[in-house]
């Protein structure tokens, strides 16, 4: 438990420091502008000025981290959330000084700011995943793997393994083949002796399931097996044995189900859908978010208030028409207003969030089930052909 939390924070403290860094980085540029500028016309924004615009930033790379808190690849993308705030305003001021100022050295410190916050990025992942030790193998948190001369990438979830980026690196949520601990029958590293191609269905562009076919050069590969999936995923001897042994320790004792989880879900009104919407899995309803979104807007006029009074902004004072405090009419306001956040935010988490989380946890069963396990073989004979016993 202690390494896992350490894991984290130093994750944590580095996305942190992405973000600051991106900030100090956008407010020296900011200097350097106003120095040769020579006059008070070009004012540099400070920190506390680009943070204040980077708060919803912030506030959606929180919630993605907690979306996210045990898939670790995935805070790579959440640690460049957190310094887009940073990186947009040192753009800005970069083009200033490359076109205003004739500074094109500006453009180094963009792209070493770049760099550095890629690489921040990479080495949140490397923190929180390597080494591979028994504390980490025994968690619940995922675990990636690379693979060997192949674009996907493996992952070792706690419930599943899985390999996604089929077809496009810049896919990480789509193009998913997963095979659950409950579906696995069989899993082993073996030896290619010559090229080989191995062909999945996906259905993540369109309504018809797509072949997608990727080489294996001969070397070591995991061989997996599962009841509506069979997978061949080149790796290195190192890599395939931790990736094992990870699939092993977390799979243990956990008994294999014949038919897919979807299979016991309520029928859906399929004339109304058009054929194989069940095995779509490049439908996100990220619609739902921004009608969510939509309706937390008086919860956020309640917050920036609050704020505006508590921490005495006269900026926000201003923005918000708190100059001297709330006067009687204005309580009647706010009270009035925190009647219809909470309404809202009941609406919001009823017919947004609660449908969007439900369906997200659909889409994890249809990439692992993209098509149903074959029927029973027939035995010859047919349920009820028998001789009905007289009862006594």
């Amino acid at each position: 438990m202690i390494e896992l939390f350490l894991r984290r924070t130093a994750g944590l403290a580095l996305i942190a420091f992405t973000a600051a860094f991106s900030l100090v980085t956008a407010e020296r540029l900011g200097v350097w502008e106003h120095a040769l500028a020579g006059r008070k016309s070009v004012q540099p924004l400070g920190i506390d000025d680009i943070a204040a615009g980077a708060v919803a930033f912030w506030i959606i790379t929180t919630a993605g981290l907690l979306w996210h808190r045990r898939r670790m690849p995935m805070w790579r993308v959440w640690t460049r959330w957190a310094a887009f705030p940073g990186i947009y305003a040192a753009l800005l001021k970069t083009f200033a000084l490359v076109a205003d100022r004739d500074r094109p050295i500006a453009l180094l410190v963009a792209a070493g700011l770049l760099v550095v916050v890629w690489a921040l990025g990479e080495l949140v992942v490397l923190v929180t995943t390597r080494p591979v030790t028994s504390a980490l193998i025994g968690s619940r948190l995922e675990i990636p793997f690379p693979t060997r001369d192949l674009k996907a990438r493996l992952c070792v979830r706690e419930d599943r393994l899985v390999l996604d980026s089929l077809v496009s690196r810049r896919k990480r949520s789509r193009d998913v083949v997963a095979v659950p601990w409950t579906a696995m029958r069989s899993i082993e590293l073996i030896e290619v002796e010559q090229e080989m191609t191995c062909q999945v269905i996906i259905y993540a562009d369109g309504d018809v399931g797509r072949p997608r076919s990727f080489d294996v050069l001969p070397g070591p590969a995991l061989h997996v097996v599962g009841t509506a999936r069979e997978l061949l995923i080149p790796v290195t001897e190192k890599v395939g044995t931790t990736a094992l042994a990870v699939v092993r320790a977390r799979s243990a004792g956990v008994e294999l189900v014949e038919q897919p989880f979807w299979s016991t879900r309520p029928k859906r009104k399929s004339d109304l859908r058009p054929a194989n919407w069940e095995f779509r899995t490049d439908s996100r309803p990220y619609v739902l978010l921004l009608v969510g979104a939509f309706l937390l807007m008086p919860l956020y006029m309640l917050t920036m208030i609050t704020l505006s009074v508590v921490t005495g902004s006269a900026e926000l004072q201003e923005d918000w028409d708190t100059v001297g405090g709330l006067d009687k009419q204005y309580q009647v306001i706010v009270a009035g207003l925190g009647l219809v956040a909470v309404g809202f935010l009941y609406l919001a988490y009823r017919f947004c969030f609660k449908a969007f989380l439900g369906f997200m946890k659909d889409q994890d069963d249809l990439e692992a089930f993209p098509e149903p396990p074959p029927p029973p073989p027939k035995t010859g004979t047919v349920p009820g052909s028998g001789k009905k016993r007289k009862k006594r």
